[in-house]
C-alpha cells in the first residue's frame, strides 16, 4: 500500500512538473520562469512573441484533470466580465497536449505577502486603513458586476507605484451561486473561525470577512510579541495584542462577525473614511 501511495505521489509530481524555460506555447508565448503555484494551477511569466511584452500564463494542473480546466475556463469568463485596469486583463485561452492555459496581462510589483514576510515591511494603522480603502474600490467594482472574489488574501493583492492590484479569480463566483468546495476552511488567522462554512451560497459577506483577515495581517506586521517567560502573550486575543484605536477595533469586530456584521461595502467605506479623517486630524494636531 505504501508503494502505491508513493507511486501515486510521484506520478502527480511528474505530471505537474513545471514547463522548461524558453518553451513556446501556442507558437506565441515563450516561458521565462515559474512565478506562482496554486492548488489548481501553475503560473508562468512569458514573453508574447507578437507584442514583445510580458504576460502571465496560468496552466491548469495536469494532475487535476478536467476539474482544473473547468476552473480555468470559469476564471477566464470572469476576467472578461470584470474589466478593470487594476485587475489582470484576459488575453487568450487555449489547450495543447499538456492541458489548458489562460493568458493574462502581467502585473509588476510585490504582493503584501512579499512585503510583510520577505521584506519585513512594518505597516501602521494608518497604512492599513489607506490600503484597505484602495482594496475596497476594487472589491466594490467586482460586487457591482454581480461577483464575489472569495480569495482576498495577502498573496493575491499586489502593490506597484502606490497602486493596488487584485489577482487570482480562480475561486470567484456569481453572487448566489454555491461556493467552491476548494475554498480552504481557514483562510486567515487560525484563532478566528472561518465564515466559509456558514454560507450555502457565495455572498458579499464572505469577502468582507476575508478583508478583516487581510487587515489583521497588515496590522500584525508591526506587532512585537513579549518574549519574557512571564508573558501570557500566547493566550491573548488580537484585541489585546494589537495597539489599535477603538474605531478600528470596532470595524474589525464587525468584519469578523464579532459584532453586527456589515451588510455591504458602502457602510464599511464610510467608517474607514471617517477613521482616516481622524488620523489626519490627529497628525495635524501633533505637528502644530
Amino acid at each position: 500500500m505504501r508503494f502505491l501511495l508513493n507511486f501515486k505521489s510521484f506520478m502527480k509530481a511528474w505530471r505537474d512538473y513545471p514547463l522548461e524555460t524558453n518553451k513556446t506555447l501556442a507558437e506565441r508565448y515563450i516561458v521565462q520562469e515559474l512565478i506562482g503555484e496554486g492548488s489548481y494551477g501553475l503560473i508562468y511569466k512569458c514573453t508574447d512573441r507578437i507584442s514583445g511584452s510580458s504576460v502571465a500564463v496560468k496552466q491548469a494542473r495536469p494532475s487535476k484533470g478536467s476539474r482544473a480546466e473547468n476552473f480555468l475556463k470559469r476564471e477566464a469568463d470572469i476576467l472578461k466580465t470584470v474589466g478593470h485596469p487594476q485587475i489582470p486583463e484576459y488575453i487568450d485561452l487555449f489547450k495543447d497536449k499538456n492541458g489548458a492555459y489562460l493568458v493574462m496581462s502581467f502585473l509588476h510589483g510585490d504582493t503584501f505577502e512579499d512585503l510583510i514576510f520577505d521584506q519585513g515591511k512594518r505597516l501602521t494603522e494608518e497604512d492599513c486603513v489607506r490600503y484597505t480603502l484602495d482594496l475596497l474600490d476594487l472589491v466594490e467594482h467586482i460586487h457591482q458586476k454581480g461577483l464575489v472574489h472569495l480569495d482576498l488574501r495577502i498573496p493575491n493583492v499586489f502593490i506597484h507605484d502606490g497602486r493596488l492590484y487584485l489577482i487570482d479569480f480562480g475561486l470567484a463566483r456569481k453572487i448566489g451561486e454555491p461556493p467552491p468546495r476548494e475554498r480552504p476552511p481557514g483562510m486567515g488567522f487560525p484563532f478566528i473561525r472561518s465564515s466559509s462554512g456558514r454560507f450555502k451560497t457565495a455572498e458579499i459577506q464572505t469577502d468582507l470577512f476575508d478583508i478583516g483577515h487581510f487587515m489583521l495581517f497588515l496590522l500584525y506586521s508591526s506587532f512585537e510579541p513579549d518574549d519574557s517567560p512571564s508573558s501570557k502573550a500566547n493566550d491573548r486575543i488580537w484585541q489585546e495584542e494589537l495597539d489599535l484605536s477603538d474605531e478600528l477595533r470596532q470595524i474589525l469586530e464587525r468584519l469578523l462577525e464579532l459584532r453586527k456584521p456589515y451588510a455591504g461595502i458602502h457602510h464599511l467605506k464610510e467608517d474607514l473614511l471617517r477613521l482616516r479623517r481622524l488620523h489626519d486630524e490627529y497628525g495635524e494636531s501633533t505637528e502644530s
